[in-house]
């Protein structure tokens, strides 16, 4: 366990007492075992995982959403899916305004006409992306969210995954790729990079963002390499975001409306480690 998922428990441990009154620890089962955890929730209470101020109109959404699933761990505070529902559903729910004030957070420009959470932009090929939007040009972002997982995710060389790097990886990447990071072992050691990676090589005008914490910096050594070899045209549209900057840039956000401002400093409470702690 790194330094940075260390800080990041034991300061979501202290949140959930301080600031959701929460003193029970949750469970994590491991191989058989219950394990207590500060940092977990108790299942019942699993929505306080959700910010108050949008808590009713997130459970509504993922009520009336069928396609929408909830993770098995989504009672842990750090679970990043409750961190992008956290951060894109107020913003992008709430109008114009707001969504561009998120938009500019992220150093992105557009404007968005329709989001969706858990997207498969394509059946086939399976990858179930974290949040996606169109923009009114018509174009999607597809962005994955990262917040204390210590690695992107890997796959086996077997024949069914093999198959898909002949036939659907392999030849969209091909041109904008080296092709030692297309073999089998390469390619797979970086599995969830270049499945987010093939969502923009295919389609010219698509852009991926991948949005984590700076301070979780193993995940950052590989993905800057995979990113940093890819050719400029493909290159210019994956953007690597640090989560802390996003937050910081939406409360000093001038033209953001004060609401939600005020409100991403409830995101940076709880997502974002105190600057006095001591760097992992």
């Amino acid at each position: 366990m790194t330094g940075y998922i260390k800080a990041l428990r034991a300061h979501l441990t202290e949140y959930k007492k301080s600031s959701l009154g929460v003193e029970a620890a949750g469970i994590f089962k491991h191989r058989g075992e219950e394990i207590p955890y500060g940092h977990i929730l108790p299942k019942d209470l699993k929505w306080l995982n959700i910010l108050e101020p949008h808590r009713k109109e997130i459970q509504l959404y993922i009520d009336t959403h069928a396609d929408v699933k909830l993770h098995k761990f989504f009672h842990h505070l750090n679970s990043s899916q409750a961190l992008a529902l956290n951060l894109f559903f107020p913003f992008f729910e709430s109008g114009q305004i707001e969504s561009a004030a998120l938009i500019r957070a992220l150093g992105l420009e557009g404007t968005i006409s329709s989001w969706k959470p858990e997207l498969v932009p394509d059946a086939v090929e399976g990858t179930n992306v974290d949040v996606s939007w169109q923009k009114t040009d018509g174009h999607w972002t597809y962005c994955e969210v990262k917040l204390s997982e210590a690695e992107f995710g890997t796959t086996k060389c077997d024949p069914r995954h093999l198959e898909k790097l002949n036939k659907i990886y392999g030849p969209t990447l091909q041109p904008y790729c080296p092709a030692r990071l297309l073999q089998p072992a390469a390619f797979f050691d970086h599995y969830q990079i270049f499945r987010n990676v093939w969502l923009a090589a295919r389609d010219p005008k698509a852009t991926v963002v991948f949005l984590l914490p700076r301070r979780n910096e193993p995940l950052w050594g590989p993905l800057c390499e995979v990113v940093s070899s890819l050719e400029t045209s493909l290159r210019i549209r994956i953007h690597l975001t640090a989560l802390e900057d996003v937050i910081e840039n939406l409360t000093k956000d001038k033209s953001c409306p004060p609401k939600m401002s005020r409100y991403a400093w409830l995101l940076s409470e709880k997502y974002v480690l105190p600057k006095f702690d001591a760097h992992p």
